[in-house]
């Protein structure tokens, strides 16, 4: 019997393999959309290609009720369904009637055991805008977007002298010796970081836009950390390296080759420190990402403290848990240092952002300097980018992290 020439043996094996991994890549795809499409979550192939999205009755009568209550409210609104079947919802009304209607629209969707998150707010000069998503069936069926207009505040005169920051509480006796030492020391100094650079692509246009000095902290490990820190450069930015550290909670994934370890070696610190410098090149400092549970070891963080001195760094205590040694060790090693005084977004809220800001100020006209750590939540730097005139106003100086070091 003739035997098939071996070239087109090959061929047939090749192709069979090709159909066997297409074959495979297919099932995986549509497992994954079929998936989608049982948890509620919008799915291309079921939804889209099969018609198989399902109306939702709840939804309906959801939309019937909250059409309803705004009409009977004089409430303007409008509404358009897309493609997928979510109907997208835009309410715009004044501020003294935003808390009764989100109570209301929260009644109406458990009314229909539906539920409702808010999944994004953004302050702005003459409102704050809500982002909600609203889920029946586990399917999402509703995205709503609120406008509050916000009041337009009245000028008033303000009094000479020294001003206090807005809605801060009258400075107790105790502090007025503090603030003569302050007043002798000139102008008091507030410093601003924003952590976690990096993870988006872009956050440094955001903070160049700004139009004041802000200190980037990149995480040398997130896929747009080197992009990032070029831009951040290019701008005229200062940028640390935001180092990760172990935390105290075991839950959080920590791999050796990130994160600086309770048991990790002078060399593999030094290693950890120039991979980061490498990323992040125009690095002068480094502050720690996490680090609850390192930076309260002394031992630790003395072996870290080396390194950066030996590289001529400077370090800022995160002061991510009230146990911290590491400025106290910084400052006992003669290495750069400053410790973080205010967190601008412990709770991601517009409002909050504003109020710790504010806070900052009294804190600077207290101690001659002050530093906040914050995130590039949009909440965050709505509440900085609309503060800048105020902050303009209230006889500080903004400069970056490496201007206040002790």
């Amino acid at each position: 019997m003739p035997r098939r020439p071996p070239a087109r043996n090959g061929r047939h094996a090749a192709i069979l393999s090709f159909a066997a991994f297409g074959f495979i890549a297919l099932a995986i795809v549509v497992a994954l959309e079929f998936i989608d499409y049982h948890a509620g979550r919008y799915s291309f192939i079921f939804d889209r290609v099969l018609g198989l999205g399902r109306r939702v009755p709840a939804a309906d009568s959801f939309q019937r009720d909250l059409a309803e209550l705004l009409a009977g409210r004089g409430i303007p609104h409008d509404f358009v369904r897309d493609r997928d079947g979510i109907t997208h919802l835009k309410i715009e009304l004044a501020a003294p009637l935003f808390a009764p209607l989100a109570r209301d629209l929260q009644r109406l969707v458990a009314r229909r055991g539906g539920v409702q998150v808010l999944s994004e707010m953004q302050g702005m000069r003459e409102q704050v805008v809500y982002l909600y998503q609203v889920r029946f069936d586990r399917r999402l069926t509703h995205i709503i977007l609120v406008s509050k207009r916000l009041p337009l505040p009245a000028r008033a005169a303000e009094p000479a002298g020294p001003r206090r920051a807005e809605g801060a509480p009258p400075a107790p006796a105790a502090n007025a010796n503090a603030r003569a030492r302050a007043a002798s020391r000139g102008t008091p100094r507030l410093a601003i970081v924003i952590d976690d650079i990096g993870y988006a692509d872009l956050v440094s246009d955001q903070l160049h836009e700004l139009g004041i000095p802000v200190t980037g902290a990149v995480i040398p490990a997130a896929p747009y950390a080197r992009s990032e820190a070029q831009r951040l450069h290019a701008f005229g930015l200062e940028q640390i390296v935001h180092l990760p550290m172990q935390p105290k909670d075991p839950a959080n994934h920590h791999p050796r080759d990130q994160f600086v370890l309770l048991d990790s070696a002078d060399g593999e610190i030094a290693a950890l420190v120039d991979g980061a410098l490498e990323a992040v090149p125009y690095a002068r400092g480094v502050n720690n990402h996490m680090g609850s549970l390192l930076t309260s070891d002394e031992a630790a963080v003395r072996r870290v403290l080396a390194a950066l001195k030996a590289r001529g760094l400077f370090f800022v205590d995160s002061k991510t848990a009230p146990s911290t040694v590491a400025y106290a060790q910084a400052r006992r090693l003669q290495v750069p240092t400053a410790l973080r005084d205010v967190f601008l977004d412990d709770e991601p809220t517009y409002e909050h952002a504003a109020a710790q800001l504010r806070r900052l100020v009294e804190i600077a006209r207290q101690q001659g300097r002050a530093l906040a750590i914050g995130h590039p939540f949009p909440t965050t730097l709505a509440a900085l980018r609309d503060s800048i005139p105020w902050l303009r106003q209230q006889r500080v100086e903004i400069v970056f992290v490496s201007q206040i070091l002790e």
